[in-house]
C-alpha cells in the first residue's frame, strides 16, 4: 500500500502542482506584462491565493512582485493586481484579456508539443499535463462564470470574461 502511495500518488500530485503552477503563472503574466507596459504602477501577482501574501515567499523585480504560496495544493488559483484606473476602457479590456490570451497560447503550445514532436516518457507526460491544465484554465477564464471570490480585504473578484463583459457594458453606456 505504501509503495503505491510513494511511487504513484505522490509523484502525480507533484506533477499536478507543478503544471498548475506553470499554467497559472503563464496566465497571470498575461495580465502583468501588459500592465507593466501600459502603466507606471506596481503590479503584484499572487500564485495560490486571491491577494493573500501571508505564508508565501515573494520575488520582486522592478515594479513586479510575485507572491507564491508555500502550499503547492493551492497553486490552482491566482490573481494579478494593478492600479489601472487611469487607463482607457479599451486598455483595461486588453489588460484583462491578456490572461486568457496567454492561457490560450499555452494550451496551443503544449498541444503542438504533444502532436507535432516525437516525445517519449517524462517529457510527454509533462506536455500532456500542461495541455490539460492550460485547457482547464482557458475554459474557466473565457467562459462567463459568475462565481464571486473575495480578496482578504473583502473585494469581490470575478473571472476574466465577466470582467471583460462589465468593461464592454461600461464602454457602451
Amino acid at each position: 500500500m505504501f509503495e503505491i502511495i510513494f511511487t504513484t500518488i505522490i509523484p502525480l500530485a507533484l506533477l499536478l502542482g507543478v503544471t498548475f503552477f506553470i499554467a497559472v503563472t503563464l496566465h497571470e503574466l498575461g495580465h502583468a506584462i501588459p500592465a507593466l507596459l501600459m502603466t507606471d504602477h506596481d503590479v503584484t501577482i499572487y500564485i495560490g491565493s486571491i491577494g493573500d501574501p501571508y505564508k508565501s515567499f515573494s520575488l520582486s523585480r522592478g515594479r513586479l512582485t510575485i507572491f507564491i504560496k508555500y502550499n503547492p495544493l493551492l497553486w490552482f488559483k491566482g490573481c494579478c493586481f494593478t492600479y489601472d484606473y487611469d487607463l482607457t476602457l479599451n486598455a483595461r479590456i486588453l489588460l484583462t484579456a491578456g490572461g486568457p490570451i496567454a492561457s490560450i497560447l499555452g494550451t496551443l503550445g503544449s498541444w503542438y508539443l504533444l502532436s507535432a514532436t516525437e516525445q517519449i516518457g517524462f517529457f510527454r507526460i509533462i506536455s500532456g499535463s500542461v495541455f490539460v491544465v492550460s485547457l482547464l484554465i482557458t475554459l474557466s477564464t473565457t467562459l462567463p462564470i459568475a462565481r464571486v471570490r473575495y480578496t482578504p480585504a473583502g473585494q469581490a473578484v470575478y473571472n476574466d470574461s465577466i470582467q471583460i463583459l462589465r468593461l464592454i457594458r461600461m464602454k457602451y453606456r
